[in-house]
């Protein structure tokens, strides 16, 4: 059985690697061959450290668990923007446990606590454009396409994106 729980330090080095494995998976063809290859695995440790490190005020990180093994997470921001509400900064899942939805769980969660701190207030995130799974799940769940941007990857490349929001977390309690 899956269990969310808050994020401890213990579950950064596993958070990372998913991350960077993740990232392999869907930005193939979308960030650098180099990056994805050999510097990815770094680079979202040094992320997740910083992260742990040094959380901001606003910052919670809920995973999902199988007994020891990590399923998925979801960082979120909450009440980010004056406008937008709580952003939604990283949601994977490995992908073992993709089509269950736990995606799904983890953004209810993630709601829930957005909720409790801004409750007038929606959620946001960003999507690249070319992973289009992503979109259908984020339409499913009611989100909206609110608007096209470019996104500076890590690996020095610019990626067209869109921007994902729910006008209200409420939304993601009826689908």
């Amino acid at each position: 059985m899956v269990e969310l729980n808050i994020a401890t330090p213990d579950d950064m080095a596993p958070i990372a690697t998913l991350h960077a494995k993740s990232w392999q998976d869907i930005y193939r063809g979308l960030l650098s061959e180099n990056y994805l290859n050999h510097d990815i695995f770094q680079n979202r440790l040094n992320i997740w450290q910083q992260r742990f490190a040094a959380p901001k005020p606003n910052q919670r990180i809920l995973v999902a668990r199988e007994r020891s093994r990590l399923c998925g997470f979801i960082c979120v921001y909450l009440d980010n923007h004056h406008e937008w509400g709580t952003l939604v900064e990283n949601l994977h899942i490995d992908s073992g446990y993709q089509g269950i939805g736990l995606g799904k769980q983890l953004l209810q969660a993630a709601a829930k606590l957005s909720l409790e701190q801004a409750p007038d207030k929606g959620m946001y995130l960003e999507v690249l454009a070319g992973n289009q799974a992503a979109q259908t799940f984020y339409q499913k769940l009611g989100a909206f396409n609110a608007r096209a941007q470019q996104w500076q990857a890590p690996d020095g490349s610019l990626v067209d994106e869109f921007v994902y929001r729910w006008q209200s977390v409420a939304q993601l309690f009826v689908k």
